[in-house]
């Protein structure tokens, strides 16, 4: 199969569709990029990539040529936020497609936003939202399609169907997001609350690892979106924003009892440099790091 490289085509005026089908580089460094306000699919046919927007940790694989296991993302910014790329080595393939439209992109195709459903409607009204899931065969075939269309300039015809396979993969990612939505808004509450329980144990147990969404799904055996549904409606508080405070409460009790400098402190919690740490140290409680010494 002929590797296609990257490419991007505007498709309407205000989504944007790109590819990339090529062997990685080797970095060994985290790289960071900034990202404006987006509605931004992802569909990974092949390979492996690790992020963070923000502090909010992806671990997306979609395993090899040989054991294909698609994943798809779709995630709402409603602020501009930082992207970071885990280090990778040299050498593996990453196969994927990517659809971002800007926040009113339903506008550019002749939609009010009183015609969007509610449930499309709440997740693009918030920051960070973010749904994972396992594309089906129809949404794998037609991001293939995008996939191979060449990145030369085409016809009248090929410029049509590179577009119509575009929105079909927006028409799927909002079904697919809508049914998960009402799927869960039927599960019993007394069940949540159980599993919302399993779920925070299981985060206390391991604040000091990477903890992506896909591996607390993996370990609790709960659905993403449940979980991440739980902790918005039970601790008025997104996963990653749990995980943060705990992390600094973990800092501030080892800063209290004395031993560990404040570097050490902001490394434990998961923050690059001490000042950022100091920083949302002073917000939550008001003071510095060293001023909480025993």
């Amino acid at each position: 199969m002929k590797s296609q490289g990257a490419f991007s085509v505007q498709i309407a005026q205000q989504i944007r569709v790109k590819v990339l089908d090529e062997t990685m580089g080797h970095h060994a460094h985290d790289s960071l990029v900034e990202l404006s306000p987006i509605f931004q699919i992802f569909i990974y046919l092949e390979g492996q990539q690790q992020f963070y927007i923000d502090d909010v940790y992806f671990d997306l694989d979609a395993g090899n040529r040989n054991a294909p296991k698609p994943q798809a993302l779709l995630f709402n910014l409603k602020k501009s936020a930082n992207l970071r790329l885990k280090p990778s080595e040299a050498g593996h393939s990453l196969r994927k497609v990517g659809i971002a439209a800007q926040p009113d992109w339903f506008g550019s195709l002749g939609l009010e936003s009183s015609a969007l459903s509610e449930e499309l409607r709440s997740f693009m009204n918030g920051h960070l939202n973010y749904f994972i899931w396992q594309p089906d065969e129809q949404m794998v075939e037609c991001a293939t399609r995008v996939l191979s269309m060449s990145s030369e300039s085409c016809d009248e015809i090929g410029g049509l169907q590179r577009q119509a396979e575009a929105l079909g993969l927006l028409a799927q990612t909002c079904a697919h997001l809508r049914g998960a939505v009402q799927a869960e808004a039927q599960e019993d509450d007394t069940k949540l609350r159980i599993k919302g329980l399993k779920v925070r144990e299981y985060l206390l147990e391991h604040l000091g690892e990477d903890l992506s969404i896909e591996r607390i799904s993996k370990e609790t055996g709960l659905s993403k979106r449940s979980i991440q549904r739980h902790f918005k409606e039970k601790y008025n508080l997104t996963v990653s924003d749990f995980i943060r405070k705990q992390r600094l409460e973990k800092a501030r009790q080892a800063i209290n009892k004395g031993g560990i400098t404040v570097a050490e402190a902001a490394y434990m919690a998961g923050y690059n440099s001490p000042s950022s740490f100091s920083n949302a140290f002073k917000r939550v409680y008001g003071s510095a790091p060293k001023n909480w010494r025993a």
